[in-house]
């Protein structure tokens, strides 16, 4: 039974009790009243009773139906709302879950990252370690220069060459400090400067023979290698300076020099390809040539091209040759050399093959004239 239904019932008991007592009452009121013009109320009561009770049952009926419609609404309202409510709540789980997994995997690689980084500075520090440790170690000096030609950094033996400690070197110009001035006195302009060069032009500049000035004023033959450096973006940064100290080697190459101009027998060196490297005073003179002018050419061609009779000399038998080619001491006591001016004479000769490690550079020949010791 629906609550509109009982509604309905308990009205109209209620309506019926009242007609009732309302009908008694009139009863009641009809014995006392014994006037003939009396008018029957209980019926009027009754029509009464009964026009109101219709119209409060329409309007509680109109009412009550009313209200179920918006109660309807309302309800149908809320379903909409849960349904809604439900379809944002899915959402948001399914986007809490999505966040939550995208934020795990961010954490992951944030973590995954850092220990990357971790490792790589730990690597880095390793790797400088070892890189200051071979600089501190190197026997020839290393300094770096940044593109205004500052020093940034420079090992030990470059202090000891230079006599200016690091703190004293870093930040100021290298160029001022150890290559101002040529051998002859005058001033080095620094856009001259090989190592300036290197710089500035991205290329790498050898020279074997140069001077740097030290702290006390003094200068040292050197040679060096300015590098260029380079960023990721290939962009010049500065340059990497070694170089060695010269000096003795320059002395014992003095010496050896003064030895060999100093013999009685002519001496000149060749390449692997027989051309002459260097000749002596003694050579020079025996054989009417030049140093200039023997430099770089081949001695066969030169000294040695043609038999006494005038006949062709090949190269391939010529135990000169052979030496610089076979790697053995020829030795021959019967031979002729040909002069500048195209006069031969009789000569004795050695031809030693040089050997540097395990590879043939070349050759060195000493001679006589025997028509001297004749």
């Amino acid at each position: 039974m629906t609550s509109k239904l009982k509604s309905c019932i308990l009205l109209s008991f209620a309506f019926f009790f009242v007609a009732v007592i309302l009908y008694f009452i009139d009863l009641q009121i009809a014995d006392i009243s014994s006037a003939a013009s009396y008018v029957p109320y209980k019926h009027w009561s009754v029509i009464v009773l009964c026009l109101l009770y219709g119209l409060t049952l329409y309007l509680c009926t109109s009412q009550s139906n009313r209200h179920h419609k918006e109660l309807n609404i309302l309800e149908e309202e809320l379903s909409s709302c849960t349904d809604t409510l439900n379809d944002v709540q899915s959402s948001l789980d399914e986007t809490v879950e999505k966040k939550t997994f995208e934020m795990s995997v961010i954490n992951g690689s944030l973590n995954r990252e850092i220990a990357e980084r971790i490792q790589a500075e730990a690597e880095g520090i390793k790797l400088r370690k070892r890189l200051q440790t071979i600089l501190n170690s190197a026997g020839d000096g290393i300094f770096g220069i940044d593109t205004q030609g500052r020093v940034t950094f420079a090992n030990p033996k470059a202090t000891e060459l230079l006599g200016w400690s690091e703190e004293e070197l870093i930040g100021s110009s290298h160029h001022d400090q150890i290559h101002h001035t040529k051998k002859n006195g005058t001033s080095f302009p620094v856009e001259e400067c090989p190592i300036y060069m290197a710089y500035k032009d991205g290329d790498v500049h050898f020279e074997t023979n140069d001077i740097f000035w030290t702290k006390s004023g003094g200068n040292f033959s050197v040679e060096y290698t300015s590098t260029p450096l380079l960023d990721d973006n290939k962009q010049l940064t500065g340059a990497v300076v070694v170089f060695k100290d010269i000096s003795k080697a320059k002395k014992l190459e003095k010496q050896l020099d003064l030895i060999i101009n100093s013999a009685g027998e002519g001496i000149f060196g060749l390449d692997i390809n027989g051309n002459v490297t260097f000749m002596n005073k003694a050579a020079s003179i025996m054989l009417g040539w030049k140093h200039e002018e023997m430099i770089g050419k081949s001695h066969h061609t030169l000294v040695h091209h043609s038999h006494l009779d005038g006949s062709h000399y090949k190269e391939e038998d010529c135990p000169i040759y052979m030496a610089c080619k076979s790697g053995q001491v020829h030795f021959k006591s019967d031979d002729i050399f040909w002069t500048k001016d195209g006069k031969s004479f009789p000569v004795e000769y050695n031809a030693t093959p040089i050997i540097e490690g395990q590879n043939l550079t070349g050759a060195v020949v000493v001679f006589r004239d025997l028509t001297t010791f004749s």
